[in-house]
């Protein structure tokens, strides 16, 4: 090989070698630092999940339930009212 060879042998492996380095380098930095991302989602998926509800959806669902109670109450009202209504009038409400 030539003196003029090496040189252009050279002067194409020290941009590879230096490329492959800054990308091992880079990739190294960044699964380090996928990592600690990754094991903070799941913290926080954890403690979402661990929830009973989520704290708006429970308000939500308490209100609901509330309105629901409230309904249930009044039908069973206006179900003895016409109960009473039958009875006293006589007739055959079925």
């Amino acid at each position: 090989m030539t003196k003029e060879n090496r040189l252009k042998a050279l002067i194409w492996v020290v941009p590879i070698v230096f490329g492959a380095g800054g990308f091992y380098s880079m990739m190294v930095n960044s699964s380090a630092g996928l990592a600690e991302d990754v094991s903070e989602v799941q913290e926080k998926i954890e403690a979402h999940e661990d929830l009973k509800a989520h704290p708006v959806t429970e308000e939500r669902l308490d209100v609901i339930v509330t309105e629901q109670r409230a309904v249930r109450a009044e039908q069973i009202e206006q179900g003895e009212n016409l109960a009473a209504i039958c009875q006293a009038t006589g007739a055959n409400c079925k």
